[in-house]
């Protein structure tokens, strides 16, 4: 997004590859008017038990049935949309809102647009990483925006009013007679909107002084 979005926030539209419920076995895997039927060789429980005889005796331990992959159910008819998975992956549009103030690297949560749950599990979340294009005049320290004006020799010497570039246009900046190169004014409030709470930040300038090349009589 461009500086100006991270500071007062939009709506974006994302085009997001996720994996969904089958709309046509309502996520059970079974072909219409089938069912899943009870795994026959863990009868349901998704383990099967097997001994091995060790030095300290004979040990009864449990793996993963291979037959149903531990889910204690086989679908003899799979569905014809997902191919018994359940799942489908499908591209969505999604409405995301960004507040105003975030940052580069900031995260956004949208609940319930992630992933399809697993055996009949709600979706998962979706989180949305936020990165902030670079301004060609503003930077940005927190709340508070920087940048920097050039004047004259004569406007430093003598003082002025000069137009300066701000988030919500230009406006007036006083600069006090002699003032030095590199000395910074600021504008109260001209800054970023605070992401958790009420109020902006402030935009600090700094002057640059233009120091003539060529002086005449």
């Amino acid at each position: 997004i461009s500086f100006e979005e991270a500071a007062f926030g939009k709506e974006a539209e994302l085009s997001v590859p996720r994996t969904e419920e089958c709309k046509s076995c309502h996520g059970s895997g079974a072909a219409a008017g089938t069912h899943p039927e009870e795994c026959p060789q863990c009868h349901g429980s998704g383990q099967v038990q097997y001994a091995q005889n060790t030095p300290f005796g004979r040990m009864v331990n449990a793996r993963t049935c291979e037959r149903c992959s531990g889910t204690g159910k086989i679908i003899k008819t799979p569905c014809k949309d997902c191919g018994g998975k359940g799942t489908k992956r499908v591209t969505r549009k999604i409405n995301v809102k960004i507040p105003a103030g975030v940052d580069n690297g900031s995260r956004i949560r949208v609940t319930g647009e992630g992933e399809a749950g697993i055996r009949g599990g709600g979706p998962g979340d979706l989180y949305v990483y936020i990165f902030v294009k670079t301004h060609k005049l503003f930077q940005r320290d927190g709340a508070d925006v920087l940048c920097e004006v050039p004047i004259s020799f004569v406007q430093a010497a003598l003082g002025d009013k000069v137009e300066v570039p701000t988030l919500d246009g230009k406006v007036e900046l006083t600069i006090p007679a002699g003032i030095q190169s590199g000395k910074v004014l600021r504008l109260k409030g001209a800054g970023i909107p605070f992401l958790r709470g009420q109020g902006r930040g402030d935009q600090h300038v700094r002057v640059k002084v233009l120091t003539p090349q060529k002086l005449n009589a």
